[in-house]
């Protein structure tokens, strides 16, 4: 690869260097050119990629949450697809696919609801019985009720 600034020759190096994610410092090698004329260093999109992902993957390991393979394979287990399991567990649309691509860090309770599916598959049944429960809920309050007849009220009135 030629240097971005000179067009000079530039090899690739490899050394670890401190990161930061949030609030959390972690040490993770990081991929880089660097001129051998100019001694301009610069990363390649997939270097990038890759050391934002060793990033996150190190951030998991330092709080002990599940790797993205990790979930990826408890939600296969339990035959699910990423959107079924984000419905069980009650997030957005695409987040599963965010945590099983390494993109987005779950949070600890998430991960630990993952580790009880795991552990316990029959609990899947309970989450699903809580969504619908949940479901009704939310249908009953979005109806109009009976007292304002189908209109809005003022809560300010």
């Amino acid at each position: 690869m030629n240097c971005v600034i000179c067009g000079e020759p530039a090899v690739e190096i490899k050394e670890v260097k401190p990161a930061r994610y949030r609030a959390e410092t972690v040490e993770v090698p990081k991929a880089f050119f660097r001129c051998g004329s100019c001694k301009e260093e610069f990363v390649t999109p997939e270097q990038m990629r890759a050391y934002v992902r060793a990033v996150k993957n190190e951030v998991r390991k330092k709080y002990g949450l599940l790797s993205p393979e990790k979930i990826a394979e408890i939600r296969q287990r339990l035959r699910l697809t990423q959107s079924e399991l984000e419905n069980v567990l009650g997030t957005g649309p695409k987040v599963v696919v965010r945590w099983e691509s390494g993109k987005v860090i779950q949070g600890g309770g998430h991960d630990n609801m993952l580790r009880l599916l795991d552990r316990q598959p029959s609990i899947l049944n309970s989450l699903r019985q809580i969504q619908e429960l949940r479901s009704v809920e939310k249908d009953k309050h979005a109806e109009p009720s009976s007292a304002t007849d189908g209109h809005r009220q003022d809560v300010n009135a």
